[in-house]
């Protein structure tokens, strides 16, 4: 005799207002359409996102146009149904800072930055990057450096509300020169330090 089993329940799906109302939490977690997608980023991962943090930091204290920020400070995509992403890292103006939530506030950015910056693990599929780069250019993302610790290159995508284009590839012995901060520049070798 068999029996018969009763299929899993879709999981609840996340709306704004449960989003806001759970505990803060550090873990990396993009949400799509109210799905938590979480990420296990590697060491190698985390080594380069703290080189560019930290590149990103000194020209932000240099410069005062800015300020750098990591993973997980989420980005708004939109509110129903939820979509919220957490870039690696990120560069935003003054400007929009101020057009976003008090900094002690833990509510999604609702103006995103100008600089996005995306590193590629050997898990991301195509379809996923390019989802979260679709997203970007909803919100008005200018600019994100794709990592690819594969290869040891950097290409600079120009995002707006009607594409993607890529405007430079950058491998070891080259400099990488941001669109959205033409000032802010940093030798490949440096990401890939160990």
């Amino acid at each position: 005799m068999s029996t018969a089993t009763a299929p899993a329940a879709p999981p609840k799906l996340l709306t704004y207002e449960s989003y806001m109302a759970e505990e803060v939490s550090n873990l990396r977690v993009d949400i799509v359409d109210g799905e938590k997608l979480f990420m296990s980023p590697t060491c190698e991962h985390q080594d380069i996102l703290g080189n560019i943090f930290v590149e990103f930091r000194e020209f932000g204290r240099r410069t005062g146009i800015g300020k750098a920020r990591v993973a997980a400070c989420d980005v708004l995509i939109r509110r129903s149904p939820l979509r919220v992403r957490q870039p690696d890292v990120f560069f935003i103006s003054n400007h929009r800072i101020a057009l976003n939530p008090a900094p002690n506030d833990p509510a999604p950015l609702t103006a995103a930055p100008e600089l996005v910056v995306e590193i590629i693990s050997g898990s991301e599929t195509a379809r996923r990057f390019n989802g979260k780069i679709n997203d970007y250019c909803k919100v008005e993302v200018q600019e994100c450096w794709k990592v690819m610790p594969e290869t040891q290159t950097v290409e600079v995508l120009r995002l707006s509300r009607n594409g993607t284009e890529s405007v430079r590839t950058y491998s070891m012995g080259e400099t990488v020169q941001s669109i959205a901060f033409p000032d802010l520049t940093v030798a490949v070798e440096v990401l890939f330090a160990a």
